[in-house]
């Protein structure tokens, strides 16, 4: 999913009980733990370490951004650079909530932060990456102002159907279904 509408991003709110900063040096074990916190994903110190030293791409301390509770981290997204891309881009990635405080709007906000932080960066593009069962987070990404990206034959298809599913739930006003994954664990923009 690609976003450029930094003149229409809105920034990041409090929520009430809730603080919101920056990566610091000390915050590695929690936020080991709460990515620890997805069944999906597969983290431990070696690659949260690999990570923070770069070897995915740049990825700025200042551009970690946690909601925390009591100041430990309970939701975090990250932005990586790249600024050797055509066109130069921002990534939003590793977002993440601790299932204990999910629906509260601490994503959006850690999301907000980071796209407030890669225009601050200079940059005029971001993207992100994400699995396409994750149908809550695509409709958090479409409501800051993502906008699909169509880099996989089956896109077209799941996204005809995603917005098809969002058009039945605004009309009954409840949780309609969202489209399902073809496999598990694909992601909505690798093949």
């Amino acid at each position: 999913m690609g976003f450029t509408r930094f003149d229409q991003l809105l920034p990041p709110q409090p929520v009430p009980g809730y603080g919101l900063r920056t990566f610091r040096p000390g915050d590695e074990d929690d936020w080991l733990a709460l990515l620890r916190t997805e069944e999906a994903w597969e983290w431990d110190r070696a690659r949260l370490d690999w990570m923070l030293a770069g070897g995915r791409g740049f990825m700025p301390p200042s551009g970690i951004f946690f909601a925390t509770k009591d100041d430990r981290p309970v939701a975090a997204a990250c932005t990586f650079l790249y600024p050797d891309e055509a066109p130069p881009a921002g990534e939003l990635g590793w977002v993440i909530t601790h299932p204990g405080h999910r629906r509260r709007g601490l994503a959006l906000q850690v999301c907000r932060a980071v796209l407030g932080y890669i225009r601050n960066s200079g940059y005029s593009y971001a993207f992100l990456k994400t699995e396409d069962f994750r149908t809550a987070a695509v409709k958090m990404y479409l409501q800051i102002g993502f906008e699909p990206e169509m880099v996989h034959p089956g896109h077209p298809a799941w996204w005809a159907a995603l917005h098809q599913s969002l058009a039945n739930e605004a009309r009954e006003g409840a949780g309609g279904s969202l489209p399902k994954a073809k496999r598990s664990g694909q992601r909505s923009d690798d093949p």
